[in-house]
């Protein structure tokens, strides 16, 4: 009887830990067909449109006790048409088979803070697409000759070599800060990446402000920590601040994304309205209209209208009608299907 006691003391300190012990994996994959004409092609295809909603999310906890969690955050993120890695680093060399991976240490008093490979916060959130593609808003409405890239599109890369404070939730306003740390060499820290982002959510009103600091190291330095050269940076600085509203019918919203070069010479200025309506049932409708008026010779606007159809909690049916009005524009139509797990 002792014997089968002890035995039972003895799985339990050795189960015990276990149990404060939490592993979730998630994820989820969006997909269609795209349809987009310009002047010169009309074509259709299966197209990958999730973005970074295509992975494949691990997360590890561990209650330390105290009000403190340790634990691992990994995203993979995959072509969703192919199936092929969809990850770069911001200061990596494009293979990574993470998108997201780091350690960190979480206090319920304080916040969090993260080290690793660690994906930016983004605007994502202010595209009723999600910056998914075909009919988002945020990255599609460059052209041919936008050398510049224009986007509205802020942070969402992922940052090698990087450490990130996130604060607690206060009256509704969250904070964080992102920079790589990739050198010694890199005394003055003045070149490293650099991403902060404020956040604000409380009954019908949500708010952000977003920048997002240079660019990516490119010499061997952007892979090795302790590289015996100094890391060369494309100098860049891009802004974002919108605002949503919940009218109850439905959530309308406004923001503005500016870049500027090296010189402090802003390269783009990107308003962007958005509206997401329920419909009876199922039914929601998608609404944008984004536009760079930077320039009177570059100036782009894109407008899109969608549909979703929830078939469950996690699958949904969609369509989108998109039109591009700029220099080798586009018009076209998206057929896609989302789950979530």
């Amino acid at each position: 009887m002792k014997q089968h006691l002890i035995a039972m003391a003895v799985a339990a300190a050795i189960s015990g830990p276990a149990l404060a012990q939490n592993l979730v994996i998630s994820g989820g994959i969006q997909a269609g067909l795209m349809n987009a004409n310009t002047a010169a092609t009309s074509t259709a295809g299966v197209a990958h449109l999730g973005n970074g909603a295509n992975a494949l999310n691990i997360n590890s906890s561990e209650d330390l006790g105290g009000g403190l969690t340790a634990g691992w955050t990994g995203q993979i993120r995959f072509n969703a048409a192919t199936g092929d890695i969809n990850s770069n680093f911001t200061t990596g060399n494009g293979n990574a088979l993470f998108h997201n991976s780091n350690v960190f240490i979480s206090s319920k008093q304080m916040g969090t803070v993260r080290v690793g490979g660690i994906a930016e916060e983004s605007n994502c959130a202010f595209d009723p697409w999600g910056c998914g593609g075909g009919a988002a808003l945020m990255g599609g409405i460059g052209n041919s000759n936008d050398t510049a890239g224009v986007s509205a599109l802020v942070g969402a890369g992922s940052q090698a070599n990087s450490v990130r404070l996130e604060s607690i939730t206060w009256n509704g306003l969250r904070l964080s800060y992102q920079q790589s740390v990739t050198g010694p060499l890199e005394a003055t820290r003045t070149t490293e990446r650099k991403v902060t982002s404020l956040t604000y959510a409380s009954g019908p009103l949500s708010a952000q402000w977003l920048q997002a600091s240079n660019g990516a190291n490119t010499s061997t330095q952007a892979t090795v920590p302790l590289a015996s050269t100094a890391g060369t940076d494309t100098r860049s600085d891009q802004t974002f601040g919108g605002a949503r509203y919940n009218l109850g019918f439905a959530t309308v919203g406004y923001g503005r994304a500016t870049t500027k070069d090296a010189a402090g010479i802003r390269t783009a200025k990107i308003d962007m309205v958005t509206a997401v309506a329920p419909l009876s049932g199922p039914w929601t409708l998608l609404a944008g209209w984004v536009k760079n008026a930077n320039a009177a010779t570059n100036v782009d606007t894109k407008t899109a209208v969608g549909v979703n159809y929830s078939l469950s909690k996690r699958t949904t049916l969609g369509a989108d009608l998109f039109q591009q009005e700029s220099v080798a524009g586009s018009t076209g139509y998206v057929i896609r299907a989302a789950h979530t797990f």
